[in-house]
């Protein structure tokens, strides 16, 4: 099982990377346990003027349902499903109703002070708070302490030290058992998420390389001339040349490992600014951002060069792509300005078929 530490990175990973779906949950929460407070509260009020009359808490129980009320309208048209709000606001509000609720369930289990009984209900309403809303592992752990450790404060003023021990017991309990059980909801959650992005991750890559797969590029492209119209790019269709000749001589397992090692230096061209995919068997994708010609022949030389370095099972090599190149300009009056990913797409690949028919293992292009 995974140590704390872990957890608690893992649980800053798994909301940095999930902040607006835990946003939406939180405020989802916070509605719901509002309307739920209320009524609880409403309901204790109610029996304040019959089961509980020897307390004398019903003006108690009076003042926190009126405020409470407020609070509910406040939150209904704050948080309400219509809007949606900062992480940064959500997680001040769900402390806020944590901490206010608590309060309000410590002075239950104090007052009457007379009747000097242990607090049978916040250790377990605490623990249901570590599980309620979503918050950095080591946040809810240090806001369940504090919880407990101020209501023990206050519990050693006003109550007798033998029923004062049994709440301690009961809040170091609660503390730890909301620890563990945060701990167990953030490792489900990490695994969960894991799976999430694990799966985003198979439909956009190509599971033989890492590159993005056909759509993925596509898509991705599409994206970045829809929103950089004016930009300059430079796309790349590179087909590896005489990939059935190293099948059928190496295997299909050396095939696969000779296009990993492709995948690879395609990868180490496009970083983390560009695009490299995979769009057939033999026949790759890179797709250059704010890139003029000179820059993508510079790219071509380079891949040419290290393809050549690639060595088979046997030792042997060397190989070789071939290269086509199509140049999108910056100039709006000019006809490439306006062209699409499919117009862009086709004059690569007709350079790229130009290059083959010339004896392959070479890079043309057309701007």
């Amino acid at each position: 099982m995974a140590s704390f530490k872990e957890v608690q990175n893992g649980s800053l990973r798994y909301i940095t990377d999930n902040k607006k779906e835990v946003t939406r949950s939180n405020q989802k929460t916070l509605v719901i346990l509002n309307i739920f407070y209320t009524a609880v509260l409403a309901s204790y009020l109610v029996a304040s003027l019959t089961v509980f009359r020897a307390w004398n808490v019903t003006a108690l129980y009076t003042a926190a349902t009126s405020v409470q009320i407020v609070l509910l309208v406040l939150t209904l048209l704050r948080y309400n499903s219509n809007q949606r709000r900062n992480w940064k606001e959500v997680k001040g509000a769900c402390t806020f109703f944590q901490l206010y609720a608590m309060l309000f369930v410590g002075i239950m289990s104090i007052v009457p002070v007379e009747m000097n009984q242990p607090a049978v209900y916040l250790a377990p309403i605490a623990m249901g708070f570590a599980a309620t809303f979503v918050f950095e592992l080591y946040y809810g752990i240090i806001l369940l302490t504090a919880e407990m450790g101020v209501y023990l404060v206050i519990a050693f003023i006003f109550k007798d030290p033998g029923v004062f021990a049994v709440d301690c017991c009961s809040s170091l309990l609660a503390i730890l058992m909301g620890a563990f059980l945060a701990k167990i909801l953030y490792t489900q959650r990490m695994r969960e998420n894991d799976t999430r992005q694990h799966i985003k991750r198979m439909g956009m890559v190509d599971t033989l390389t890492g590159l993005y797969n056909k759509a993925s590029t596509e898509f991705l492209c599409k994206n970045y001339l829809h929103t950089k119209t004016n930009r300059p790019c430079a796309m790349m269709i590179l087909d590896f040349d005489n990939f059935k000749f190293v099948n059928d001589t190496y295997g299909h397992q050396a095939g696969d490992a000779v296009l990993r090692s492709f995948g690879r230096i395609l990868k180490s061209e496009a970083g983390e600014e560009h695009i490299a995919g995979r769009i057939g068997g033999d026949e790759f994708f890179l797709f250059l951002k704010d890139c003029g010609p000179q820059e993508a022949e510079a790219h071509a030389e380079r891949i040419l060069n290290k393809t050549r370095m690639i060595t088979a099972k046997d030792g042997t090599r060397p190989f070789s792509c071939s290269i086509g190149i199509a140049v999108k300009g910056t100039n709006e009056g000019s006809s490439s300005a306006s062209e699409t990913y499919r117009d862009i797409f086709s004059r690569a690949d007709e350079v790229l078929y130009q290059v083959k028919e010339n004896g392959k293992n070479n890079y043309m292009t057309q701007s």
